[in-house]
C-alpha cells in the first residue's frame, strides 16, 4: 500500500474518532429498570448499597458514551451493537468469581440473594465493558453491597405518669377502666444507614371471673384501636411511613361484659410485624412485593388488666331490739 494511501486512511480514522468524540455525551443522569415501569430509579452510586439479607438486587452500568453516544438510560436504546459486559465478585475484576459472562447489549446484572454474604458482611462487585471481544477495559468498575440483618424489635409499655401498678415486666393492672398508655417499640437493625421503621400491633381482649376462669373468650379487637397501632410501609422509599418512637393506645381500654355485667378484663398488645426503610427498599430492588417480618415473641407482648373495684357490702350489727 502506498504511503499516501496509508496517510489518507490514518487521517480518515482520526476524523471518525473526532466526530465520535464530538457527538459523545456524558453519562445519563439515571437508568430505568424495566422491572419498574416508567421509573428512572437507578443513579450513579456515591455510596454503598445496603441490602437486607435474603433479597437479591439488580445493578446497571452506563455504556461508554464514546461507543454509545445516543444511550439515554431507557432500555437498550442507543447501546452500541458491539458493546458487551461481564460481571464478577471478589477482590478485583481479573480474579473475581463470575456472576454474568460477556453479554451483548445487556448493561445490567441480577445479583441473586444466594451469592450475598451473611448479614454484617459486604460483597464487592466488578463489571467491565468490551467491544466485540476485540478491546476490553481490563480494570472495570467496582461497587460494594453491604448486607443488613432483617429488622427486629421489642415492645414495652411506658406506664405513662405511673398510672398503672406493675405485676411483672410489661404486665400492668389497675382498678377501673377507661385508661390508655404509650407503647414503645424498640428496633434493631445493625448497620442500617436510615433509622426509620414501621410495624403492626394486634390487640386481644378476654374476660375473667373473680376466680380467674375465662367467662368471655379471647377476641381480636385490633380494629377497635385502629390505624395508630399500624404504621405501614408502602413499596418504594418515597412512600415509606416511619413509625413514631411511641405508639399511643388511641382508645380507652374498657371492661368487657358477661351477660350484661362488667367482668375483670385483660388486654394483650402484641407487636406482630416490623419493617424498616432499608428492608422496604430492599424488596423494591428485588422487585418483590413488600413484606413485613413476623415478630410476636415473648418480648413483644404487653398486658393490661382492668380489675373490678370491690363494692363494700352492708355493715352488720346486733340490733338494738335483739332479744337477750
Amino acid at each position: 500500500m502506498k504511503k499516501s494511501t496509508l496517510m489518507k486512511l490514518a487521517l480518515t480514522l482520526v476524523a471518525i474518532f473526532a466526530i465520535m468524540g464530538a457527538q459523545a455525551q456524558t453519562y445519563p443522569a439515571a437508568i430505568q429498570d424495566p422491572a419498574h415501569a416508567n421509573a428512572l430509579n437507578y443513579v450513579q452510586n456515591t455510596e454503598t448499597t445496603y441490602q437486607t439479607t435474603g433479597l437479591g438486587l439488580t445493578l446497571y452500568v452506563a455504556p461508554d458514551p464514546v461507543y454509545s453516544p445516543l444511550y439515554n438510560g431507557v432500555g437498550s436504546v442507543g447501546i452500541n451493537a458491539s458493546s458487551q459486559w461481564r460481571w464478577v465478585w471478589g477482590a478485583d475484576f481479573a480474579t473475581g468469581t463470575q456472576i454474568k459472562d460477556w453479554t451483548t447489549l445487556e448493561n445490567y446484572c441480577a445479583i441473586p440473594a444466594g451469592i450475598l454474604p451473611a448479614a454484617g458482611s459486604t460483597l464487592s462487585v466488578w463489571v467491565a465493558e468490551r467491544q466485540a471481544a476485540a478491546c476490553a477495559d481490563a480494570t472495570g468498575r467496582n461497587h460494594i453491597i453491604t448486607v443488613l440483618p432483617r429488622p427486629t424489635a421489642i415492645l414495652d409499655g411506658a406506664n405513662t405518669n405511673t398510672d398503672w401498678s406493675v405485676a411483672a415486666t410489661n404486665v400492668f393492672y389497675r382498678c377501673g377502666d377507661g385508661y390508655v398508655d404509650n407503647l414503645i417499640p424498640t428496633f434493631t437493625e445493625a448497620g442500617a444507614p436510615y433509622d426509620a421503621y414501621a410495624y403492626t400491633i394486634t390487640v386481644t381482649r378476654t374476660g375473667f371471673d373473680a376466680t380467674g376462669a375465662i367467662v368471655v373468650p379471647q377476641t381480636d379487637v385490633t380494629a377497635t384501636f385502629g390505624a395508630p397501632l399500624n404504621r405501614l410501609a408502602t413499596v418504594g422509599a418515597g412512600g415509606f411511613v416511619a413509625s413514631t418512637t411511641q405508639a399511643l393506645i388511641p382508645s380507652n381500654m374498657v371492661y368487657v361484659q358477661n351477660v350484661g355485667v362488667n367482668v375483670r378484663t385483660r388486654y394483650t398488645f402484641t407487636l406482630a410485624t416490623v419493617a424498616s426503610r432499608a428492608s422496604t427498599l430492599s424488596y423494591y430492588r428485588a422487585n418483590i412485593a413488600n413484606a413485613f417480618y413476623a415478630e410476636g415473641g415473648a418480648d413483644d407482648v404487653v398486658v393490661y388488666w382492668l380489675n373490678l373495684p370491690p363494692v363494700t357490702g352492708p355493715i352488720y350489727h346486733i340490733p338494738n331490739s335483739f332479744n337477750l
